[in-house]
């Protein structure tokens, strides 16, 4: 069983209060997600740091446990759109820190460069590694409201 706390900074925390996202309630979800696809016969408790960073692009590096989330929300007009950006983005780049840290994948696997990412050309929207950080993207949308206290 893994089990995951997250350590906010006082942005990240700020932000989750103005959503009215309980972090109870997200590390939950993240540990039910995680257990689901991460098969360990132990108990494995994590602590990931989570950053807040200005702009509007949220940033995981490999083998770190750290997790850089973008304070700002690109094209939202509602606060439940701008709330939904932010935890999309913590929990896209948690799941690269499951990739990592717990399957194990190699940094050299996820073929694509920055300029990729910019261009958002196939070889990072259609790479096997980052259709999996969409799936759990598109579960935050659609469970928002169980996160709220």
């Amino acid at each position: 069983m893994v089990i995951v706390k997250l350590r906010c900074d006082k942005k990240v925390n700020q932000k989750l209060r103005t959503y009215n996202i309980d972090r109870r309630k997200l590390e939950n979800l993240l540990m039910f997600l995680t257990n689901n696809i991460v098969n360990k016969r132990k108990t494995y408790y994590y602590e990931i740091k989570v950053k807040g960073i200005s702009g509007a692009s949220s940033q995981y590096f490999w083998e770190e446990d750290e997790i850089e989330v973008a304070l700002n929300a690109a094209d939202c007009k509602s606060t439940k759109q701008r709330s939904i950006y932010f935890v999309q983005g913590l929990v896209h780049e948690y799941r690269h820190w499951v990739q990592s840290q717990l399957q194990n994948v190699s940094s050299k696997r996820l073929n694509y460069s920055e300029k990729d990412i910019e261009e958002g050309n196939d070889n990072y929207k259609k790479n096997k590694y980052e259709l999996e950080c969409i799936e759990w993207e598109d579960l935050v949308e659609k469970y928002i409201d169980q996160l709220k206290k």
